[in-house]
């Protein structure tokens, strides 16, 4: 993998795993399931919000979701959030009492071993094992909702280009440095060429880390995306993003600000600079689904829906 990017990750997830015997897909019943599941999960996510007066957008395909299909697009299987910087430093000091019964938190400055740039909240009792999970315990594997933090970004130009580069830096060190410790994880469920070829320049350049532990890089990439303390920034950006620090930049007012939108009968926040957030991300045809080939799939090295969904 010779690019930066979340998006060559997911090529490298379907070209490596896709057609293997070693992946299963959520299909027919349980990929209803699954949707309740992650509906219900977003509802209780929803009420903390409201209830302490946090900030919120849904993020990513699920915007595209509520715009195109009222909900969720039909062959996908979660569901994603933004949330600024400042919201989300409130959401992990009441977390565990409003929601720590059900649901754990994960993110790069909380939990060991994550080796994750984005945060996630999955569902106790859960597995849903992904490529990027599989040197993860699988109390952390879990039904998730993923939480891409909105950071803050430099007002100077020069600083927030400066800030930029090294943000890309520092999580492609820790996509380098990830790789290292579980392509041996991936190679024992299945090792082929294809595999190799995807994962094997990370692998070599997080090799040359080796002395850096996960969890340092992990807490240097946390420490650098975070760095912009100005919660009144003109810009703010989302570097765990898949189109990464530069990407995904936009106005606060698109960002931050929402506006309502219908998703699966229920009202949600969505951002309030649609047209410039789904263009960023998706092209001008955003609106127009994608043939069959090129739907997004997730294939998966375990999934259960809980100890009674079995």
């Amino acid at each position: 993998m010779s690019k930066l990017g979340t998006k060559d990750g997911f090529a490298a997830q379907k070209n490596a795993f896709g057609d293997s015997d070693k992946v299963v897909y959520v299909e027919g019943e349980d990929l209803k399931q699954l949707k309740q599941t992650l509906l219900g999960m977003l509802k209780d996510f929803m009420a903390v919000c409201a209830k302490h007066g946090l900030n919120y957008t849904l993020s990513g395909g699920s915007v595209l979701g509520t715009i195109r299909h009222q909900g969720f697009i039909p062959w996908d299987d979660d569901i994603d959030i933004n949330m600024p910087r400042k919201d989300f430093n409130k959401l992990k000091e009441i977390f565990d009492q409003e929601l720590g019964d059900d649901y754990k938190l994960l993110a790069p400055e909380l939990t060991p071993g994550y080796g994750a740039a984005a945060s996630r909240f999955i569902k106790k009792g859960t597995v849903y094992r992904t490529f990027n999970d599989v040197a993860e315990p699988r109390e952390n594997c879990g039904i998730c909702i993923d939480i891409f933090v909105l950071e803050n970004t430099p007002d100077n130009a020069f600083l927030r280009s400066m800030h930029g580069y090294l943000c890309l830096a520092v999580g492609y060190l820790l996509s380098c440095r990830k790789v290292y410790d579980y392509l041996p994880k991936l190679l024992e469920i299945q090792d082929t060429p294809e595999v190799r070829a995807a994962f094997g320049k990370k692998y070599k350049i997080g090799r040359c880390f080796k002395f850096l532990s996960l969890d340092k890089v992990t807490r240097w990439t946390y420490k650098v995306y975070s760095a912009a303390k100005n919660d009144g920034s003109k810009y703010v950006t989302i570097p765990s993003g898949r189109k990464h620090y530069f990407g995904e930049m936009d106005t606060r007012q698109n960002m931050c600000q929402s506006q309502e939108g219908t998703f699966e009968g229920i009202s949600v926040k969505i951002p309030y600079g649609i047209a410039s957030y789904m263009n960023r991300l998706y092209g001008p045809d955003y609106m127009t689904p994608p043939p069959v080939a090129k739907r997004e799939r997730h294939p998966l090295f375990e999934f259960s829906l809980g100890e009674d969904k079995d």
